[in-house]
């Protein structure tokens, strides 16, 4: 399974809706930036050591990258923290 169920099933439910997703891809993701560009994604930045795009747009377009045979994996571009606001 290329993304999770439940991602799927929203982003199904919303197609409009505007999503960011991080896509993991096989081998260098500089050479699927053009492929994401043209499923109507704009692509943020491409990762090289992690092999991966950073990439939003319509929840849609994400779904048609699902049967790429060059994508591992599809999962919502989420922010990271690394310390409680507090703690600084």
């Amino acid at each position: 399974m290329k993304a999770n169920p439940e991602w799927v099933e929203k982003w199904q439910k919303d197609p409009q809706s505007e999503v960011a997703v991080i896509v993991h891809v096989h081998g260098s993701p500089r050479q699927y930036v053009k492929a994401v560009n043209e499923k109507g994604l704009a692509v943020v930045r491409a990762f090289r050591l992690t092999h991966t795009i950073a990439a939003s747009g319509p929840a849609g377009c994400v779904l048609d990258l699902l049967d790429a045979p060059w994508v591992q994996k599809i999962e919502p571009d989420q922010k990271v923290t690394t310390m409680k606001e507090g703690n600084r």
